[in-house]
């Protein structure tokens, strides 16, 4: 590191707020727009109020008595990728940081590096579509240390700059309270320039892609010089990240960007062209990896097995080194074939995400999803075929939607039979290609809160409940703060396959019976809960 024993920054992971101060936040409004419907679709009525799967859960594995000795479980606990990688990116140019993976069980942790005055605590907002999680951060902080810079960048501060006005983005970045935010995509180049002049020093102006707060709601932005980082020259070294966060299940990443252009995602507009890794640079990962006792992997890479050759060649690579990792990924279906699945069996593939989104043909197509209806179907059957577990997510509400069309989603569920699956009310956000027709798909207003030609949010929210009651060939996984990339995380503290997908199977009456915010006595579930995790995990 340095020979300057001063920590020059702590990076912050994540830091999630209380599900019930989101509930109280959004109820109020429900009648204006749909963030109530979606926490409803993912939450339990119980003892008067909502709570999260991941609460329902830690209740049960609280009256085990194993909670005492754990602590609460939360899939947030996983090593935050932004944060190693900050973190490989810094140590390798020799600064001295530290981590702070997941803000709400490692607060004291990050009492007492602020004690001992880092020069600056970087946030992280990958997650985060609202301000209010960083603020929160940001305020705790300054009750911490007041000397100490804050740096926030990620997609917040990129989204938030792109979407909004100069005197927008100066009025939300005033109340989150921060020193400096990066505007850049990527920003990991950018804050090393941040934290070699802190260290030196010296002032930040000739540091690009700055917005430095200089007073109320007054702020200096420097040029702009976007980054483009090498993949494989700034690949996670592992060996720089302590084992006791990453092992035994961890994620990782092969690939910038996505390959495809779909109407709903601003992701690619951000990220920039997909861009890959070179596969001795993965498989050299992969390797240190396995050494160090990694069991559970995940690729976040949002197109993995895009271009299909590459794929191949990868999933051999990890079947020649023998890894034995049990891994999971996204996967789009209409890009592969028989001997990619076989070889993904092969090389441990235990689950799939699929962003179907649609079963309806028609919406796909105004998706621009370049996929059909019928090779999501047989890639599902394939997948189960080599016992591969399928995610299937589904966007209710895109323009186009119909009732009609949510009929054929619920009929494509139950043809074939995904292992999980979840629906998500549709979001609108201005910045995605699909808003650029908004004149002929009749779109008004944005987020949660719409309407066009075929459906109102109103209508979608019902199509959600009504989804969650009529599917039985398909258990319900729901995405917020528990979801798909949760699996490993369960795992890995000792919970059996058949234990997470039964405690999915009890939660989904109690999920679809809490829709009507009618009270209802849950004693009977949660004895059937209690059994589930009474035995060894």
């Amino acid at each position: 590191m340095t020979n300057d024993n001063v920590v020059d920054c702590v990076l912050i992971g994540y830091h999630e707020m209380p599900f019930s101060d989101l509930v109280e936040k959004s109820k109020p409004r429900a009648a204006s727009g749909g963030t109530y419907s979606y926490l409803k679709a993912n939450s339990v009525l119980i003892d008067g109020r909502r709570i999260s799967y991941t609460e329902l859960l830690n209740r049960a594995w609280t009256r085990t008595g194993r909670a005492a000795a754990a602590g609460p479980l939360n899939v947030f606990d996983l090593p935050n990728l932004g944060a190693c990688y900050l973190a490989s990116f810094l140590r390798r140019r020799q600064f001295n940081v530290e981590i702070v993976n997941f803000f709400n069980h490692d607060r004291d942790r990050l009492v007492q590096l602020l004690s001992d005055g880092p020069r600056a605590v970087a946030i992280t907002t990958t997650f985060y579509v609202e301000p209010s999680p960083i603020t929160e951060l940001v305020r705790f902080i300054r009750s911490q240390n007041s000397e100490t810079k804050i740096v926030v960048g990620g997609p917040y501060i990129f989204n938030l700059c792109r979407d909004m006005d100069v005197a927008t983005q100066d009025y939300v970045l005033d109340s989150i309270g921060a020193d400096i935010y990066v505007h850049d995509s990527q920003g990991e180049t950018t804050l090393g320039l941040i934290l070699d002049r802190l260290r030196s020093g010296r002032d930040l102006d000739d540091v690009p892609n700055l917005i430095c707060a200089r007073g109320r709601r007054t702020f200096v932005r420097t040029a702009t010089k976007p980054e483009s980082n090498d993949m494989n020259a700034e690949s996670i070294d592992w060996s720089l990240i302590d084992r006791q966060l990453f092992t035994p299940a961890t994620q990782t990443r092969t690939a910038r960007s996505c390959a495809y252009k779909c109407s709903f995602c601003t992701f690619p507009s951000m990220a920039g062209e997909l861009t890959l890794t070179n596969l001795d640079v993965v498989e050299g990962e992969l390797r240190y990896m396995h050494q160090a006792g990694v069991r559970y992997l995940t690729f976040i890479d949002d197109t993995f097995n895009v271009p299909l050759p590459r794929f191949k060649q990868l999933l051999r690579m990890m079947i020649r080194n023998e890894f034995g990792f049990r891994w999971f990924s996204h996967f789009r279906a209409g890009n592969a074939d028989a001997e990619c699945l076989d070889l993904m069996k092969a090389s441990g593939c235990m689950a799939v995400f699929l962003g179907i989104e649609s079963g309806d043909q028609s919406v796909l197509n105004n998706m621009n999803k370049a996929a059909k209806v019928e090779r999501y179907a047989w890639a599902i059957g394939e997948l189960h075929k080599r016992g591969i577990i399928s995610f299937a997510s589904f966007i209710v509400g895109f323009p186009g939607e119909t009732r009609d069309t949510v009929r054929n989603t619920i009929a494509f569920i139950e043809a074939t039979a995904p292992t999980f699956y979840q629906a998500a009310l549709y979001y609108h956000y201005r910045a995605t290609p699909i808003h650029q027709k908004r004149v002929e798909h009749g779109i008004q207003g944005d987020a949660y809160s719409w309407r066009h030609n075929t459906m109102t949010w109103q209508e979608a929210a019902a199509s959600v409940d009504m989804m969650y009651r009529t599917v039985t060939h398909s258990t319900i996984l729901p995405i917020f703060g528990f979801d798909f990339f949760g699996i490993p995380y369960f795992l890995a503290k000792g919970f059996s396959f058949d234990q997470f997908s039964g405690f999915l199977r009890l939660a989904q009456p109690m999920l679809v019976a809490s829709y009507a915010d009618r009270a209802v006595d849950f004693s009977n579930h949660e004895r059937q809960l209690d059994q589930l995790f009474a035995g060894p995990l």
